[in-house]
């Protein structure tokens, strides 16, 4: 069973670099410009104003991908990371923007990534956010999920390469 706890996102990006890669080659829409190269200075600057967190999912039984203590004894098997802000034309609007939301393809059966988005919600809500947003790409299991766990289309984002 995965157990989702806060952990600092700048802290384990080397110990999650085998989930980062999982993800970025399963959606990364665009991998010619979308290089997966984490700004680890700028996830410590938000984590230090306060306006980052992340939640890991751990798997508590004994594995060799990535490990808490390099002892196997938990797996970090998942990862939610958001960024925490006012909105900028509604000022008094604290918001949380999930950033990354990932869960190890042999870990998604079952409440895995439903424990993992109602842990993030649950810290958002204790950081004072009033309004939660989510990114899914099309056809994902998360873009069926959301509208079954209340969630509305907010705005629809378009891109191109330049």
């Amino acid at each position: 069973m995965a157990i989702p706890r806060e952990i600092v996102a700048s802290e384990w990006i080397d110990r999650a670099w085998p989930l980062l890669e999982e993800h970025y080659a399963e959606l990364a829409t665009v991998p010619d410009i979308m290089l997966l190269k984490p700004d680890v200075e700028r996830y410590q600057t938000l984590e230090a104003a306060g306006n980052l967190f992340a939640i890991g999912m751990f798997d508590t039984h004994v594995d060799t991908h990535v490990d808490a203590d390099g002892d196997g004894a938990e797996t970090l098997v998942g990862y939610s990371v958001n960024i925490v802000c006012t909105n900028l034309h509604y000022g008094d609007l604290l918001m949380c923007q999930n950033d990354l939301l990932f869960v190890r393809k042999s870990h998604r059966r079952g409440m895995t990534g439903m424990r993992l988005i109602t842990a993030t919600e649950r810290a958002a809500k204790e950081r004072g956010v009033k309004m939660m947003l989510w990114h899914a790409k099309p056809g994902t299991t998360l873009d069926r999920m959301l509208p079954r766990l209340g969630y509305g289309i907010q705005d629809v984002i378009y891109s191109q390469v330049l």
